[in-house]
């Protein structure tokens, strides 16, 4: 945790240019390029501004929010199309707790915590109502912000998502996370697995994601887990009153045909669409099509 620490210190303290927030980070300057908010409580929470300079911006803020393991740059091949495709619209890409350079208390990473963070980090910003978008994990995070506190989100797309976990990736992981060591190993075969994808994606890119996940400590690897094994959000579906879009891809190992139907019922009004031959990581495998899918159900 000290060393954590003295990271996010250094890297939060590096000047950013007037103009960050008008161009996309790339893989070697995102580091430098996340800010911060304090949520109170000891804790700070990370993110990376991505579209139009906050004051100058128009429409609703876009949040974007990462998956299990993976922190703002999970958005970082896709962020550039989309900010494109939006112009003068504020986008952000937050941290959730324990990921990238937000605090990673020895408690708690439920989703009903994770999206309390998430409406404090929105409260820090000074971002009322936004549009979320959010990745597996924080697509479950979404999801619950949008049900119990359904005035902040204006728009909802939830991309690989699930009601609840089906039972054999949950196995997997039951099988490999407890076992994981203390110093993970970003080449380990397990890693390897957990950032596999079924098309290409950039190796420059894929490194960097398995060593920062492989960097994340184990009570949120363990934490998350937890979580995740006792949800079953479909009884707070009903109160969400944002149109909602689903993205998922029909290669998709974790969250399966199965969960979907999970997510049609509990979700019957939501546009589905279904990206063929794709995996759990749809925007990084077809960043632009997502990237103009998004903008479409995003224009004001």
């Amino acid at each position: 945790m000290i060393r954590r620490a003295a990271w996010l210190a250094v890297a939060l303290a590096v000047p950013l240019p007037a103009t960050a927030w008008a161009e996309v980070p790339d893989q070697a300057g995102w580091n430098a390029a996340r800010q911060s908010v304090d949520l109170g409580d000891g804790l700070v929470a990370g993110y990376v501004e991505l579209g139009a300079d906050p004051a100058a911006a128009t429409g609703t803020p876009i949040v974007l929010i990462h998956g299990y393991t993976d922190n703002s740059r999970s958005w970082s091949l896709m962020a550039p199309a989309l900010a494109e495709a939006l112009p003068g619209r504020r986008i952000l890409a937050l941290d959730l707790r324990g990921h990238g350079a937000s605090s990673a208390p020895d408690c708690c990473y439920a989703p009903d915590s994770l999206a309390h963070d998430v409406g404090r980090t929105l409260d820090g910003l000074g971002i009322e109502r936004a549009d979320l978008i959010g990745h597996s994990l924080g697509s479950i995070t979404s999801a619950y912000l949008a049900a119990t506190e359904p005035e902040r989100v204006n728009r909802l797309v939830l991309i690989s998502t699930t009601v609840k976990m089906p039972a054999e990736p949950t196995q997997w992981l039951w099988e490999n996370v407890p076992a994981l060591p203390a110093t993970i190993d970003p080449d380990s075969q397990f890693m390897r697995d957990w950032f596999s994808n079924p098309n290409p994606v950039p190796d420059a890119f894929l490194d960097i994601e398995r060593a920062e996940g492989a960097a994340v400590p184990k009570q949120v690897w363990m934490g998350v887990l937890q979580g995740l094994t006792m949800l079953d959000w479909s009884l707070l579906a009903p109160r969400i009153t944002a149109p909602v879009t689903v993205m998922w891809g029909d290669q998709d190992p974790l969250f399966g045909p199965e969960s979907q139907d999970w997510v049609k019922a509990a979700l019957p009004k939501a546009d589905h669409r279904t990206y063929a031959g794709a995996g759990h990581n749809i925007f990084w495998e077809q960043p632009q099509q997502v990237a103009s899918d998004l903008a479409a159900h995003l224009t004001d």
